[in-house]
């Protein structure tokens, strides 16, 4: 297998799947001709396919393939684990002169200059036993091991291996041996591959796969019991253990927009300068600690601002008149609600002392107000339409086009009055942690039999954002604030909630080892990539089809 998986990944590097770009589709269609090439899909051609993600302005699709067993009774469940990755990588813009190498990880050893790696990556690159280049790491590695690993299987359920086995029971006491598990080659449930485009930047893909998860459990009878995420994995500290999490964190982006009094600076008393109202919010939000969140070990980054600035096109010897920012915001167990209590709070503090009155408004509370004026219907149809345009033909940013309809709206509906607006851009990821979506408690002895087999420690959450935050949705994130307050939710953002409460997959996010992710040294471990991660997965696979 170890060939099969350098094979796949390096066609896949090949491809250049920038993510946000048509190159996406080159992947898209490369995954499709392998798995088209198999011949358990020339004899069950409809079991795999792409699926076109809704709306999609770059016409992307997932690539799906699935693999079960021949022996399906009509009222039975097929025991299903669904491998789950992504394939678009970030730009290879850091690589600098190496950039025509990057996708091919034998010349980009050859290219990278020394000068641009760290001590450590220096040292694995003069070792011989990691693999270079974009996309090798995050995460066409663990993507080209699980295609390889669905076509062994897909070709020893086409050849019928042990397909009159009985199955073996194993209880809640046992320990799913190797020896159990090797005596099992075909599939004895369900194996479900799908992988998604532009993860990197908005989930665009995940979320518009939701329904063709739903589609497939329902057409062949799958029982969605584990999800495997080809995320790469670190290290503990002293590089003994895989770090494996079985959960994702949550991530919010509010957004304030300050509106103050214009006035020629000679006249400053008379006017409200809007960025010192914004700075004196950022400055009591900024790296907040007593707003981050413990979960056992693990501790939540603070907020963060990632834009803040005055709303003026040019320079003049005036105050700008509005001024705007957006933050993020990562949580445990925070809702939408709390998050939007919060910065309400601060807001309010941060203009009691202001030279005027400052009016602090939610944007449910502004779309209200709008509702009320003669024209809305027109004006809520041309904006949505001219949002629509910014989004999908000019490539403009959720919060960027967020901002825009804040404005106009105040615009609308004359709002001459020094105020901040709060509301939320997106994307919006649901906190999610598999305990929590597993009512059966299957999930606790997967990741048991996993800590028998393998050195690995689990940790709650992972803290870097993934497509997992749409396996499922705990109590409570189903919220009605977090929609009421999103200027673009509706047809221009959205996810089925519902879906995701129907569908609860528990998940791991355990892809091979990996390192600088996203940077010139990005690399993924050869061992790892071709030997250990393969088996642990088949391990699991077997595990899970024939526990109960």
């Amino acid at each position: 297998m170890e060939q099969e998986i350098m094979n796949i990944l390096r066609g896949l590097m090949a491809q250049k799947s920038i993510t946000n770009t048509e190159d996406e589709i080159l992947a898209e269609n490369w995954m499709i001709d392998y798995f088209r090439r198999l011949p358990y899909f020339q004899n069950y051609p409809e079991l795999c396919g792409s699926f076109p993600i809704p709306d999609d302005p770059l016409r992307r699709n997932t690539v799906w393939a699935l693999v079960k067993s021949k022996e399906t009774a009509e009222d039975h469940f097929l025991p299903t684990v669904v491998f789950m990755g992504h394939h678009d990588v970030v730009s290879a813009d850091v690589y600098g002169d190496a950039e025509p190498w990057a996708f091919d990880p034998e010349e980009i050893t050859k290219h990278l200059s020394r000068e641009s790696l760290s001590a450590e990556a220096n040292t694995d690159l003069l070792s011989g036993e990691w693999i270079f280049g974009r996309g090798s790491c995050d995460m066409l590695g663990g993507t080209a091991a699980q295609m390889a690993l669905l076509a062994e299987m897909a070709e020893n359920t086409l050849e019928g291996d042990d397909a009159s086995e009985s199955k073996k029971e194993i209880s809640s006491s046992e320990t799913g041996t190797e020896s159990q598990a090797e005596e099992i080659k075909a599939i004895r449930g369900a194996l479900l591959f799908v992988s998604v485009p532009d993860e990197e930047s908005f989930s665009v893909g995940m979320r518009g796969t939701l329904p063709l998860l739903e589609k497939i459990k329902e057409e062949h009878l799958l029982d969605y019991r584990l999800a495997v995420c080809a995320e790469p994995n670190r290290r503990t500290d002293d590089g003994k253990a895989q770090v494996v999490s079985a959960g994702s964190i949550g991530k919010l982006l509010p957004v304030v927009l300050v509106q103050g009094k214009l006035v020629q600076i000679g006249s400053y008393r008379e006017g409200l300068n809007p960025l010192g109202i914004l700075s004196r919010i950022v400055a009591a939000t900024e790296g907040d600690e007593s707003f981050t969140e413990r979960f056992e070990d693990e501790l939540s980054v603070p907020p963060v601002w990632m834009y803040v600035r005055d709303l003026k096109d040019g320079y003049d010897f005036s105050l700008p008149r509005r001024a705007a920012g957006y933050c993020n915001v990562l949580t445990f167990h925070k809702t939408p609600a709390r998050v939007l209590a919060y910065f309400l709070g601060k807001i309010k503090a941060a203009v009691t002392d202001a030279s005027q009155p400052v009016a602090v408004k939610t944007w449910v509370t502004l779309w209200q107000q709008a509702k009320q004026r003669d024209g809305f219907a027109d004006f809520s149809r041309e904006i949505m339409e001219q949002a629509a345009v910014l989004l999908k033909e000019q490539h403009k940013t959720f919060p960027e086009v967020t901002l825009w309809l804040m404005q106009r709206t105040l615009d609308f509906v004359q709002a001459d009055e020094p105020l901040v607006l709060l509301g939320f851009a997106p994307p919006y990821y649901p906190a999610v942690r598999s305990e929590e979506l597993d009512h059966e408690q299957r999930f606790s002895k997967y990741i048991k039999a996993l800590a028998r087999w393998n050195d690995i420690r689990i940790e709650p959450y992972f803290t870097g954002v993934s497509d997992c935050s749409y396996c499922g949705l705990p109590e409570g994130e189903k919220s009605p604030v977090y929609q009421a307050n999103t200027p673009l939710w509706g047809e221009l953002y959205q996810f089925d909630m519902a879906a995701l409460e129907r569908l609860h997959i528990p998940f791991l996010l355990l892809g091979p080892w990996g390192k600088d992710l996203h940077q010139v040294g990005e690399r993924v471990n050869r061992y790892s990539l071709t030997q250990e991660y393969p088996e642990m997965l088949k391990k699991l696979l077997r595990f899970v089809w024939l526990s109960d």
